[in-house]
């Protein structure tokens, strides 16, 4: 007799229901299983195990004993499966700029920080709610007027993300319109 197991997901995220499947070949009709998650007995005796408490780096194996009339009695360790378990993560974004106090026409450069934002975050900027700027972490502009509100849209790209897409704190633009000074002087 020999027997394999597989499963369709062997990386997950914490919580996730992980389906195990044994093929058992010359054991029999009506062979006997246990399934062991790192040496400890799991599971029914049955040629499927699904769990969702796996830890990270635990290792699934199923046990068969033989039911046929040659081989009765006979029992048999499948191959290892170890079981990537990812935490899950909440992504979020916020931005700053170092002045909301300009004049027109200054450039004002807004920085978005993101955690949990996976290994290729993207970023869509927006002003008064149209995208403005380009897929970076930087946003410079100079063409804000009074009362312009700032936003970022952080999509993640974590494995294990409770949500894809967060949007930032806003930050409300003080414009002021640029003068030309003048002085006149009189008699």
């Amino acid at each position: 007799p020999a027997v394999s197991i597989s499963t369709t997901t062997p990386s997950i995220c914490t919580g996730t229901p992980v389906a195990f499947t044994a093929t058992a070949t010359n054991a029999g009709t009506t062979p006997s299983y246990q399934w062991k998650v790192n040496g400890v007995n799991v599971g029914a005796n049955a040629s499927t195990y699904t769990s969702s408490s796996f830890n990270n780096s635990d290792v699934v194996v199923c046990v068969v004993t033989a039911s046929s009339q040659c081989a009765n009695g006979v029992t048999v360790t499948s191959n290892s499966v170890t079981v990537s378990v990812s935490a899950v993560v909440t992504p979020s974004v916020s931005i700053a700029t170092s002045s909301t106090t300009v004049c027109s026409g200054s450039n004002v450069v807004f920085t978005a920080t993101a955690t949990n934002g996976g290994s290729l975050p993207a970023y869509q900027w927006k002003v008064n709610g149209s995208n403005a700027g380009s897929n970076s972490s930087l946003f410079s502009s100079t063409s804000l007027s009074f009362g312009d509100v700032v936003t970022c849209i952080l999509t993640s790209n974590a494995a294990c993300a409770t949500v894809a897409n967060v949007t930032s704190n806003s930050i409300t633009m003080n414009v002021s319109t640029s003068v030309t000074p003048t002085i006149s002087v009189s008699a």
